[in-house]
């Protein structure tokens, strides 16, 4: 029974990081372009539609992913897949100083802050 509560917990973190990492940041991207009214509109419901899906997992859970920001997330997926700071700058059309506080508040977040650990290898490492 315990294993199975646990095993619930586990899927239910890994469904709200998918979300986070994979979901929320495209959305948020989708807001920043001209969209028009109808558009906007379905944009709206289907944000409204994810945070009633997640919202029963994301009460009570402490998942170490859902602390980071959608933009952290997707900065955090950039990196884990093997992109520079340069790149991921370049894709989300920001400085590249925005990239390195976006990885400063990752590291501190996740405990790796001052530490001799790379941050890709630890991302990859947390699933």
């Amino acid at each position: 029974m315990k294993r199975r509560d646990g095993d619930r917990l586990e899927i239910e973190e890994k469904i709200l990081a998918n979300i986070n990492e994979l979901i929320s940041p495209l959305i948020d991207t989708m807001k920043g372009t001209k969209l028009d009214e109808r558009q906007s509109t379905w944009l709206e419901i289907l944000e409204a539609n994810l945070r009633d899906i997640v919202s029963p997992f994301s009460r009570g859970l402490s998942s170490k992913y859902w602390r980071l920001t959608p933009m952290e997330f997707q900065v955090a997926n950039f990196v884990k897949n093997g992109k520079t700071t340069k790149e991921i700058a370049k894709l989300l059309r920001v400085a590249t100083s925005t990239i390195n506080t976006y990885r400063d508040n990752i590291r501190k977040k996740i405990g790796i802050k001052n530490k001799k650990i790379n941050l890709k290898t630890y991302l990859l490492n947390m699933d």
